[in-house]
């Protein structure tokens, strides 16, 4: 698991929409033999800080139910069907499925009974021409999304079932890799060949708030693509996220930030580049179990490509001496620095845009960020592919 951090701030979530759609929603289904104990729960997924935001909620009367609203502009949401735990006196999400929301009266139609009900693939929602530009686009990646799900499911049943046996976990890891970017593909041809849909906008603006996986060409690309987008608030809320992720493109310049050494030394990190070389930085903290587990992988980084990689470690702990006792334990023999105090952490995570760790960062002998990952044989097959074996 990746263990969190603070955030690096500077990502603007504002989710301006158009308010031509102002109005009244409302979503009207009926599931076989759903009881009237179960709460249906309409939430907004595209709140600014991340969280459900909930709409309208209702229990159902001999399975069939109404929800509406007001609706200011078109919306992404997730339909909720909770039921009720004695045991803890709460409701839990049995089951959900995702809508595309305006200012239209929609239907749910239910394909099984409650009790057979496995996923969203059970439920078909209609009544407006975004939402039929939605199902157009869930039947474009539905079956590169099934082997998706099939592969992830399966790459976490055997870290569990090797005990996180390195070679099965890089198997693993690969192939579900492999089904990520096929279905990313699809997302993506699906948005080629209606940039002027909503549900298109929508894709490319979640897509470029993944950081440190585009140069910015392609990160300007995908924003320029759907500009013909009629939802013209929601392709300014793509331009804004355009802007955020060229700060963070691939092949950007490396970010100047400073840290601390051992000795108490505070050096401009950038300062440590040396061209022609290579350089690896390993951002870490002393409780961070994942940062831990992959300490002997820097090792053995540093091993392999000595005298063509530079290799860091940079602590984000807040307990100096938790720091230095955990760095002394792992025996790593390679230089280590410290972010010290709220300033210098708060500069080197935003450098970055650090908000999990490990956070592994290779910059190639240009001084470019080539690489940003909390999985260590990404950073592997980066530098076998520059560097060889």
């Amino acid at each position: 698991m990746i263990k969190n951090i603070m955030l690096a701030g500077g990502l603007a979530m504002l989710m301006c929409l158009p308010t031509s759609a102002q109005g009244k929603f409302s979503l009207t289904g009926n599931v076989k033999g759903m009881p009237d104990s179960v709460r249906v729960v309409l939430m907004d997924v595209e709140d600014p800080n991340g969280e459900y935001v909930e709409l309208a909620k209702t229990n159902p009367k001999g399975g069939a139910f109404t929800l509406s609203g007001d609706i200011k502009s078109p919306r992404m949401g997730s339909l909720l069907f909770q039921v009720y735990n004695k045991k803890d006196e709460s409701y839990r999400t049995r089951v959900s499925t995702p809508v595309m929301l305006d200012a239209s009266a929609l239907t749910l139609e239910c394909m099984c009974d409650f009790d057979s009900i496995y996923g969203k693939r059970d439920f078909k929602v209609s009544g407006s021409d975004i939402m039929r530009q939605f199902n157009e686009y869930l039947s474009a990646i539905e079956e590169k999304e099934r082997q998706n799900d099939s592969v992830s499911y399966l790459s976490a049943q055997k870290y569990f079932d090797t005990n996180a046996n390195p070679d099965t976990v890089r198997k693993y890891n690969a192939a579900k890799k492999l089904t990520e970017q096929e279905l990313l593909d699809a997302k993506l041809r699906f948005v080629a060949a209606h940039p002027d849909y909503n549900i298109s906008a929508y894709v490319v603006q979640r897509e470029l708030e993944n950081l440190f996986t585009r140069n910015a060409t392609d990160i300007n690309s995908m924003a320029d693509l759907v500009k013909v987008c009629p939802d013209t608030a929601r392709v300014n809320t793509v331009n804004r996220r355009r802007n955020f992720a060229l700060k963070y493109a691939l092949g950007i310049d490396c970010p100047q930030f400073s840290a601390t050494t051992p000795e108490g030394e505070t050096v401009d990190f950038k300062q440590m580049l040396n061209p022609g070389k290579y350089t690896f930085i390993d951002f870490w903290a002393s409780w961070c179990g994942p940062c831990r587990a992959a300490i002997p992988h820097v090792r053995d980084l540093h091993k392999k490509y000595d005298g063509r990689l530079d290799v860091y470690s940079v602590s984000v702990d807040e307990n100096e001496k938790a720091w230095r006792k955990a760095m002394e334990k792992e025996n790593m023999e390679w230089r280590q620095f410290h972010l010290s105090g709220s300033e210098q952490l708060g500069k080197g995570a935003q450098a970055f845009f650090i908000t999990t760790i490990p956070r592994l960062v290779l910059i190639d002998d240009m001084g470019k960020v080539i690489c940003s990952t909390n999985n260590p044989d990404d950073v592997s097959d980066m530098l076998k592919s520059r560097l060889g074996e």
